[in-house]
């Protein structure tokens, strides 16, 4: 058993992790990042000491590209090596230190899908555990497979529960659970199965069907090109629920949207964990035939500069927090519990 918890967070993970802090009535510890003129970073924690703590590191391995990056520390690099630097700083004094990355980075450089290019999420998982973490605690990683990259223990949760939930408050019973790729289709038809499973329990009578849009990609842009959706034939008076782990563009998400929205769609909900959002994304979303969006806040929003890029304020794009589900997980951590219940 370690000492006390201890929870410190860098620059892109400060939102999430006081809202983390908060559930868990514990006080973050205080880090002082300095930025010399030369661009170098100094980290230092100026609170008390975290020795023999069990500590918790918080910091997101990307950002909504609305941020402002004219700082060094505002760049997916940056951030990771502040991450880095924090854990190394603490290394020799804190019981355990488990590196928390909402947002794991580089997670879709899964693959050496072309010759001479870096695996760079295996990369990262070896950084860390260079650094000295003695584990690693993510969302929704690119490839669950991934996992098999670090050498050090990784738990990685979902927001499947807190999608499901969410889904149950919108009062439908007609559903038809549509992943946007083949890539999805697991975590679509398992949000399904709990998403009829709940509504049963609660009395109601669920009427859900499933499938999912069949697209081509010839390169490596974000153009997709859809070609049919398989398991569906007609979506006439159903609302569809949406499931995918990241949103970049938005362009592919809305493709399947306008797919869904020929076939006789309602409504149409998109539930995304990590909204990342880049360029014109928000605009695209708000113009599509989606009724919602959800995203998650393992990725920070800027909800201001997204609707100066909108134009106006969003209608269609909501945050849900998945800060109870890091503050389960990093208590049963803590306490050596499973965290096998907080997966759907």
């Amino acid at each position: 058993m370690y000492g006390s918890i201890a929870i410190c967070f860098g620059r892109s993970g400060d939102t999430l992790g006081k809202r983390i802090c908060g559930i868990l009535g514990v006080e973050p510890e205080p880090v002082e990042f300095v930025q010399f003129s030369n661009g170098n970073l100094m980290v230092n924690f100026i609170g008390g000491t975290v020795r023999e703590k069990d500590v918790f590191v918080i910091q997101s391995g990307e950002r909504s590209l609305f941020q402002d990056k004219l700082q060094a520390y505002r760049t997916v690099s940056g951030d990771i090596f502040e991450m880095l630097q924090m854990i190394y700083a603490i290394k020799d004094s804190a019981g355990r230190i488990t590196a928390v990355t909402p947002y794991f980075p580089y997670a879709r450089s899964d693959k050496k899908d072309k010759p001479r290019i870096a695996i760079t999420a295996k990369m990262m998982f070896d950084l860390i555990a260079a650094v000295k973490a003695n584990r690693v605690l993510t969302m929704t990683l690119h490839c669950p497979q991934s996992q098999g990259f670090s050498d050090i223990p990784v738990d990685q949760l979902y927001a499947q529960g807190t999608f499901r939930d969410e889904i149950l408050t919108l009062g439908r019973e007609r559903l038809a659970f549509v992943a946007p790729d083949s890539g999805s289709i697991l975590a679509n038809d398992a949000l399904a199965i709990h998403v009829s499973r709940a509504m049963r329990e609660a009395g109601g009578n669920p009427d859900i069907v499933t499938g999912y849009v069949k697209k081509v990609r010839l390169d490596d842009t974000e153009n997709p090109h859809v070609k049919t959706v398989e398991g569906v034939d007609d979506l006439t008076g159903r609302t569809v629920i949406m499931c995918d782990d990241e949103i970049l563009s938005g362009k592919s998400l809305v493709l399947s949207a306008r797919t869904a929205a020929a076939r006789g769609a309602t409504e149409i909900y998109a539930f995304v964990t990590h909204g990342v959002m880049s360029g014109q994304a928000v605009k695209i979303i708000e113009e599509s035939p989606l009724t919602r969006l959800y995203i998650t806040d393992t990725i920070e929003f800027d909800q201001t500069a997204a609707e100066e890029v909108n134009g106006g304020p969003l209608k269609k794009i909501r945050t849900i927090s998945v800060a109870p589900v890091f503050a389960e997980a990093i208590q049963r951590t803590h306490t050596g519990q499973s965290l096998s219940s907080l997966f759907l």
